[in-house]
């Protein structure tokens, strides 16, 4: 079972890879964002090792359960509330990022609002199923698209196009001292196990062991997917201007063709790829959103059908402000809102710890 852990981890790092995160460190590439990478690891680890070694303790149970058991029915809404917020933005951005992207490189003639609603469909079936079946999901989509991941990395850096001199000139930069701002997002591609909130209800003492081999591979995971989403665009375009390139990975991509492939342009194995790890992305944060809504309702004594109808109108509000956003935003407010929705996370996630701590207290 410590397969999923990884699987958990490694939906975010590719969510990271096309989401608007990356594309802010490359707009801070003079402002430290390579030494923040560096210093991330050590972030990273706090994060990792505070999340997986208190939900080791505590096997087969998840945060709601816990925070319901040792906290005030009040405080616990009030905590599981946030939480819920902070986990349906993070579903979001990733929707209307990819919607854009999708505009911009696929179909440009298509409304956004048909291809939003189009995503939401399968989204919504993808929430309402069991926890298991999302950890099932998880391994069949990551095994099936990890070949072609392999083939992109491998077709970047060993394309013609990739000029070291860039990425040299990159590296050059490593003695800025890094921003707020370059550390906040270098720090969420460590953020996937965080979803171990609701997942961790799945995992039983025998099944869930972490040794420091597995952190260690965790954590160069993340480090290489950041080194990678950042140097591959640079490599690719230049470092001068690369600050001015929307959706630089997808770009990036598109300057690579495959002469003797089914499929020349490289650019559509990258967008292939890329719907179902983002589908895969907002599948998980969804999905914890709306087992935390089922265990809040649990609490109230009211009837299944009463529960049911609660779970629909949860879902048609997901769906009324994704439409209302893909209509109001645009590529720009929505580099503004990630890069500001991503600074607020270590004030949000650095205190769960110490809200771990303070359980496991409660609970001896």
């Amino acid at each position: 079972m410590k397969r999923y852990v990884y699987y958990l981890i490694i939906v975010n790092m590719l969510g990271y890879s096309i989401s608007e995160g990356h594309k802010i460190l490359l707009n801070l590439k003079e402002q430290g964002s390579l030494l923040a990478m560096v210093l991330s690891v050590f972030l990273g680890f706090i994060i990792l090792f505070g999340f997986i070694r208190f939900f080791q303790t505590v096997p087969g149970k998840d945060l709601p359960d816990l925070l319901l058991a040792y906290f005030p029915k009040w405080l616990s809404f009030i905590v599981l509330g946030i939480i819920s917020v902070v986990w349906f933005i993070a579903g979001l951005v990733s929707l209307i990022s990819f919607v854009f992207i999708l505009k911009r490189f696929l179909t440009p003639e298509t409304p956004t609002v048909f291809m939003i609603i189009i995503f939401l469909t399968f989204i919504t079936f993808g929430i309402l199923l069991r926890t298991k079946s999302i950890l099932y999901t998880l391994e069949i989509v990551l095994l099936i698209t990890f070949p072609f991941l392999i083939l992109l990395l491998l077709k970047a850096i060993t394309s013609n196009e990739f000029e070291l001199d860039y990425v040299k000139e990159a590296v050059m930069h490593i003695n800025h001292f890094p921003s707020f701002s370059a550390i906040a997002n270098s720090l969420y591609v460590y953020l996937g196990i965080t979803n171990l909130i609701i997942f961790n209800n799945q995992f039983q003492q025998h099944d869930f062991t972490f040794t420091w081999k597995d952190y260690l591979i965790a954590l160069l995971l993340c480090l290489g997917t950041l080194l990678v989403s950042f140097f591959i665009p640079i490599g690719l375009l230049g470092y001068e201007n690369i600050d001015t390139i929307p959706h630089p990975m997808m770009i990036a991509t598109d300057t690579l063709i495959m002469p003797l492939g089914i499929i020349e342009r490289v650019l559509y194995v990258m967008l292939t790829v890329s719907i179902f790890t983002t589908f895969l992305s907002i599948l998980v944060h969804w999905h914890v959103v709306v087992q935390i809504t089922k265990k809040l309702i649990s609490t109230k004594k009211i009837t299944s059908k009463q529960k049911n109808w609660i779970i629909v109108l949860i879902i048609g509000a997901f769906w009324v402000i994704s439409i209302y956003l893909i209509n109001v935003f645009n590529e720009y407010w929505l580099l503004a809102v990630s890069r500001f929705f991503n600074n607020l996370l270590p004030f949000f996630f650095f205190p769960m710890i110490l809200l771990f701590q303070y359980l496991k207290r409660r609970a001896r």
